[in-house]
């Protein structure tokens, strides 16, 4: 800027059609810091966009123009964030996670990592001030209207149950939509989701609710009965719930990617878990009543990252965990007897990453004395 003070006066100019909002001229600054050129902040500035109707759409123009000039696949990643409650608290790896399960993130063969991509778009529309820190360590929250945005332009794709229940569009917009979410309740009964038997296309099914929330209660005709029937999930969340019992037919969601269980009350797992080869995610934190893991979860080749922190009741991993090669996530290593796991596994899991725990070790020491 002290360079070129040809910036300077561009920039005063911008900042007048931000009419004093800090979020309109947080954003746009965002958008700046990423151009160097006078004709590029010129660009910005005579931009037709600011020519259109605030009233029209309830969207900020500046917030607009700086949507526009996102790259397009953080424009994707940040739509099919309309999905997320306003005032909803997220993880930086939750959101990438998802971003990753939904394809949002190009594979780029030899190159970074989908996880490592993944934060850098995160971290991008954090200094574009789409995504705030929150008040809370270590989350982030939207801004009512950047939120407002994500909705606009995401069109029918996205649907928040509760949003279209209230303008009584629930049945019409899910049948077209691709994402879902809604906000978990104390006691979640079957009527709540009679939308959901429209939703041929869904990919993702997402509970959203306050990190400070008890645990829920769930009908289980929805893990039993209607889950099964959403075919092209690739998403699929019950995180929170005390839920006893999941449908052995939840093999047959073979597109499935990201399986969130957190707080189930289940004791072990369906076999048929070990057929989604799609399975990136698996994540059982906190499921303390959970005895063992099917013998064929080795099977699942796709898999990245295995969580169940706080999952005592487990005491030993399957057999051949070594054979999931694209591990980065083992929360655990649970050495077992015989043919269970032996630690000689580790070996196979290069990509391992963060903190791993090992556990029984104390089998070794005494099969060795």
């Amino acid at each position: 800027m002290d360079a070129n003070p040809n910036l300077v006066s561009i920039g005063q100019k911008i900042i007048k059609k931000c009419k004093g909002l800090p979020l309109a001229a947080r954003t746009l600054g965002g958008l700046l810091w990423c151009k160097l050129t006078e004709d590029e902040w010129e660009g910005i500035l005579n931009s037709k966009i600011w020519e259109l109707s605030e009233e029209r759409s309830h969207i900020l123009l500046a917030l607009r123009l700086s949507y526009y000039h996102l790259p397009s696949h953080l424009k994707k990643c940040f739509a099919y964030c309309s999905i997320l409650p306003k005032d909803y608290e997220f993880e930086e790896e939750e959101l990438v996670f998802l971003w990753m399960a939904e394809g949002l993130i190009p594979k780029q063969i030899g190159q970074k990592k989908l996880e490592d991509l993944g934060c850098e778009y995160f971290q991008e529309l954090v200094s574009r001030s789409f995504f705030q820190p929150s008040r809370s360590t270590e989350l982030f929250v939207m801004h009512d209207h950047i939120n407002d945005l994500a909705q606009f332009f995401a069109r029918k794709t996205c649907f928040r149950l509760e949003d279209k229940l209230k303008e009584n569009e629930g049945d019409e917009s899910i049948s077209k939509a691709r994402h879902s979410s809604y906000t978990r309740g104390d006691r979640d009964g079957i009527m709540k989701f009679k939308a959901f038997k429209k939703a041929k296309n869904l990919q993702t099914f997402l509970p959203c609710g306050s990190r400070y929330q008890d645990v829920s209660y769930l009908t289980s005709d929805v893990p039993l009965r209607l889950l099964p029937g959403l075919k092209c999930l690739r998403v699929l969340s019950l995180r929170i719930y005390h839920i006893g019992e999941l449908s052995n037919s939840i093999g047959d969601l073979k597109h499935v990617r990201y399986l969130d269980l957190s707080c189930a009350l289940i004791l072990m797992l369906p076999e048929s878990i070990g057929t989604l080869y799609n399975l990136q995610m698996l994540i059982l934190r906190y499921c303390k009543n959970l005895k063992e893991l099917p013998a064929n979860t080795s099977d699942l080749i796709s898999l990245r990252h295995l969580d169940f922190t706080g999952a005592n009741s487990l005491q030993e991993l399957p057999p051949k965990i070594g054979k999931l090669t694209s591990l980065q996530t083992l929360s655990n290593f649970i050495v077992g007897n015989g043919n269970e796991s032996t630690i000689a596994e580790l070996g196979n899991l290069i990509h391992l990453r963060g903190t791993l725990s090992i556990l029984g070790l104390e089998k070794v020491a005494d099969a060795r004395s």
